[in-house]
């Protein structure tokens, strides 16, 4: 008994056999993939994210924006550290902008501290103020800072030894030895 085939049963064998080793190449590419990334996971960088976008609205209407390019988190002390932060305080059409080298947040996110070259920008008030480091609280929005500061409003300037701000820079006082110039 002779066996034939025909070219048309050959055609559809050969499909199929292509088809069988397209989908076992297929499963055997997604399991390799799947265990590298298991097996890349560092330990030693747990708690830490790359590229970080943090909003909250707050009860009285206002909005915190908080943009990093690292942010490390220490879940047994409740910090959280930012490495090149910018924040964007919208209240009332008004948009404040406060960049520095560090930030960190502190007390499950009530209170926060900027370290290193911090700038505050608003624009639309016309005011710019630069200082090395700044605390404050979220809620209220009070801020202080110990280190000499350069407040710039509209053409005059503010040289002060310390700052205090409340209700996110509505009330500016500034301690110590203080010089103003007027352009």
């Amino acid at each position: 008994m002779k066996f034939k085939l025909s070219t048309k049963s050959i055609f559809i064998i050969l499909i199929v056999l292509i088809l069988i080793i397209l989908v076992i190449n297929y499963i055997n590419r997604n399991k390799s993939i799947n265990s590298e990334k298991i097996q890349n996971i560092n330990p030693s960088k747990e708690g830490i994210t790359v590229g970080v976008n943090i909003e909250q609205n707050q009860p009285n209407g206002n909005k915190i924006k908080i943009k990093a390019d690292l942010m490390e988190e220490n879940k047994e002390k409740q910090v959280i550290k930012l490495i090149n932060p910018t924040t964007q305080i919208i209240k009332k059409n008004y948009v404040t902008k406060i960049t520095s080298n560090y930030g960190y947040i502190i007390n499950n996110y009530k209170k926060f501290k900027l370290n290193k070259d911090v700038n505050i920008y608003n624009f639309k008030k016309n005011f710019i103020l630069q200082t090395e480091e700044l605390t404050g609280t979220f809620d209220s929005g009070d801020m202080y800072t110990n280190k000499p500061v350069k407040i710039q409003i509209k053409n005059s300037k503010i040289l002060g030894s310390s700052l205090n701000l409340k209700n996110y820079g509505e009330y500016i006082k500034v301690s110590g030895k203080a010089k103003l110039i007027i352009d």
